[in-house]
């Protein structure tokens, strides 16, 4: 255990130093300084040595990104999920991240075969007629061959390359102390919690590094879309998939992005384009569970104009509470409505202490102007989410990573759709399916969905109310309700609290009037052969209405 413990120490000390002569080799060392790392790694600076001329001619965002990409699997991956993030970073900065490359040398059949027979159990031979020992990609976590099994199917194999999970695992853990130096020593770290980020991230990238969760998620998306026969998705060979082996059904057809063969082919662009729009935005805003990835290197189309989505690394998940957020967000847009907005970015927990709500206001209002008299079909998606995320840049408004997901696979599929049909805009299909979100707030699914979980919180209230206004009544007969002061000014206040009261009071009533009624219809209590008990219970709360509001009027008290 102790030699363990050595050795792992060795190794984060060994990677720090590594980190460091990267980091100042592309000009980044006041970082180090910065976050007290310096004195940690204790390395001397000639050891380091000084960064070529030609180097710090670069911008710091291109710099940034060739930092990252000789950092390995890790730091590629987070840099990935940063050119989302449009509302931690500048436009310059998410460009940049936005060009990450992660193509890498191959590694050799021997070894892949290896951790394929490790995974499942059986020599390479037993688990496959054929095994294409040239990869069709490599990347830094995996590369992809194809194969045949032993009844025939075609299928591609995603493998995970030997060592890279020890790598990553080691990185996270440097990755969270970093960003534990970067809240106490920076002042970003008083806007922004690192620590949670990285957290966020560390989930991300395990989940990533699982292949059985981009397995079941390809499954569910599949299930989504079975009833649908534009649309195409790979099965999951689950006999041949493990946690760093995943088999997938292959499926041949024409790349999204080889327009020419398309064309050839006699493809019609624009219902291609159209569908694209309109399957994505379905998964998004109905389904909840999305392709979060669609650049046209993962998108083929077979004949029929039918769409296959491969490649479910990237998956983008919509919450209830985030669809109820958008709803907000997008019927605040539709009518004007600034507050709005911000009341919905609010309920999200995404606008710090220290932004300013009128400046925010006035943003918004600014950004509604600037769409408001243009035509769906010229609205430019892409563009006015730009806007969006520099909007939430400029007041550190971070929102949940699930959205800024959503904007930037908005974003991609936007450009797909474009290159497809210049004259097609994914705002214009998605106008229904908007209605159909801002209707599915009010439906009556919905409300009884609400009304279930609140009824425990109301029928307390509901079992109270009669000893509170018993108690409020009594007091007020007896003339003991009543505020004692010296001052005559003061005589509106206690009219003012009087007032208050009945208007509560009438309010409860409502509410546990209509709260009755619902329940006992819905419970279909009979008698005599017809619903009596929604009945009464209406016309029992009526009368006490009745007599409880003349009372009230009697009293000049409204």
């Amino acid at each position: 255990m102790l030699l363990t413990g050595l050795r792992r120490r060795y190794r984060l000390v060994k990677r720090y130093r590594q980190i460091a002569r990267i980091l100042t080799k592309h000009g980044f060392d006041y970082v180090l300084n910065q976050l007290g790392l310096a004195e940690l790694i204790a390395l001397p600076r000639r050891a380091i040595g000084r960064p070529p001329r030609e180097v710090l001619k670069r911008s710091t965002p291109e710099r940034l990104r060739l930092v990252l990409e000789e950092l390995g699997p890790a730091f590629i991956k987070l840099g990935q999920i940063l050119s989302t993030r449009g509302d931690l970073l500048a436009p310059e900065y998410v460009a940049e991240l936005e060009k990450l490359q992660d193509h890498v040398p191959p590694v050799p059949v021997t070894e892949i075969s290896r951790v394929v027979e490790s995974e499942l159990g059986q020599p390479l031979e037993a688990l496959f007629a054929y095994f294409n020992p040239q990869p069709l990609a490599a990347a830094s976590i995996a590369q992809v061959h194809r194969a045949t099994m032993p009844d025939g199917t075609e299928v591609v194999v995603k493998v995970q390359r030997p060592g890279v999970k020890e790598q990553i695992d080691l990185d996270l853990q440097i990755l969270q102390n970093i960003a534990g130096l970067a809240d106490r020593h920076t002042p970003w770290g008083r806007i922004y919690s690192f620590s949670d980020m990285a957290a966020e991230f560390q989930n991300t990238i395990v989940e990533e590094t699982d292949f059985r969760t981009e397995a079941r998620h390809a499954d569910t998306i599949r299930r989504n879309l079975e009833n649908d026969p534009r649309v195409r998705i790979p099965r999951v060979q689950w006999s041949h998939t493990t946690q760093r082996v995943l088999t997938l059904e292959y499926v041949e057809g024409i790349k999204l992005s080889n327009l020419a063969a398309l064309d050839a082919a006699g493809m019609n662009r624009a219902q291609l384009a159209r569908t694209l729009a309109d399957v994505l935005l379905k998964q998004m805003l109905i389904d909840g569970i999305f392709h979060a990835d669609p650049h046209p290197g993962n998108i083929s189309v077979l004949p029929g104009e039918r769409l296959v989505f491969l490649d479910f690394g990237i998956i983008g998940r919509l919450h209830p509470e985030h669809k109820e957020y958008l709803g907000q967000i997008m019927l605040g847009l539709i009518r004007k409505n600034a507050d709005m907005v911000i009341r919905a970015v609010l309920r999200t927990g995404a606008v710090p202490e220290t932004a300013n709500l009128n400046e925010l206001r006035r943003d918004i209002q600014r950004l509604q102007q600037k769409y408001y008299d243009v035509p769906l079909n010229q609205i430019n998606v892409s563009e006015s989410m730009q806007d969006f995320l520099v909007l939430a840049y400029r007041h550190r408004v971070r929102l949940p990573s699930e959205l800024t997901l959503l904007i930037k696979a908005l974003i991609t599929a936007d450009g797909v759709v474009r290159m497809l049909d210049p004259e097609i805009s994914i705002v214009e299909v998605a106008k229904p399916l908007g209605r159909r979100l801002i209707a599915d707030r009010f439906s009556a699914a919905r409300l009884r969905r609400l009304w279930r979980e609140s009824l425990p919180e109301y029928a307390h209230v509901a079992a109270q109310l009669p000893f509170q206004v018993h108690e409020v009544l009594e007091q007020l007969s007896r003339g003991n309700l009543r505020i004692r002061q010296e001052n005559p000014s003061l005589d509106r206040l206690s009219h003012s609290v009087s007032v208050l009261i009945n208007r509560a009071i009438l309010t409860l009533l409502v509410i546990v009037l209509f709260l009755g009624t619902v329940l006992f219809a819905q419970q279909e209590l009979f008698f005599f052969g017809i619903v009596a008990a929604a009945d009464l219970s209406f016309v029992a709360g009526t009368v006490l209405g009745a007599w409880l509001v003349l009372k009230i009027l009697r009293s000049g008290h409204l």
